[in-house]
Formats: C-alpha cells, structure tokens, sequence
C-alpha cells in the first residue's frame, strides 16, 4: 500500500514538471516584488519616480508568465493606476499640444 502510494506521487510530481515549460522551471519568483503600497492613478502622474519604478515592477510580473489572476491583487491595482496615469498624461500633452496648434 505505501509502496503504490509513493509511485503514484512520484508519477504526479514527474507530470507536473514534464508539464512546465524550461523558462518556467527557471523561475524562482525572487524578483518579483509585491511589497509596495496602494497607490491611486493621480499619485502615480504627481510623482514620475514611483511611476517609471512602478512600471519596472510590473514589467517583471507580465515576464514572469503567470496568469494575472494570480498577481497579489496590490500589483494589479498599481499596475492598472501606472497605465491610467500613463494614459492621463498622454492625453494631456495631446491636449496642450493641440491648444498650442490652435493658438489657444
């Protein structure tokens, strides 16, 4: 009985890494960070440091392969604020920039 017991969780375990890809047997998840706090879109386009750090993080979690759904729900919430801000930002140069054209 312990005999089929350990062959059965040694065949599962041999799928489950048959399963993973080689880069996905390489990643350790050392470098992904997760220990920032909750910052809001207006935050991130006040402070263009935070933002472009910010945006490194979230670089290295979209590398790394995991289902989003999986992200600490802080990653995915200051990943979404540095594309908004990133987003109010452009809009804002392409405002201005128009208002100059027009001579406004």
């Amino acid at each position: 009985m312990l005999r089929t017991t350990r062959a059965a969780i040694f065949s599962l375990a041999i799928v489950a890494l048959a399963s993973c890809s080689p880069s996905e047997r390489q990643q350790t998840g050392d470098d992904l960070r997760s220990d920032m706090p909750l910052r809001d879109a207006t935050y991130y386009t006040q402070h263009e440091q935070d933002r472009v750090g910010m945006a490194g993080v979230c670089e290295k979690w979209k590398a790394s392969q995991r289902p989003p759904s999986s992200w600490p729900s802080v990653v995915v919430n200051n990943c979404n604020n540095v594309d908004t801000a990133n987003q109010l930002i452009q809009s804002k140069k392409d405002r201005d920039e128009f208002k100059k054209g027009m001579g406004i």
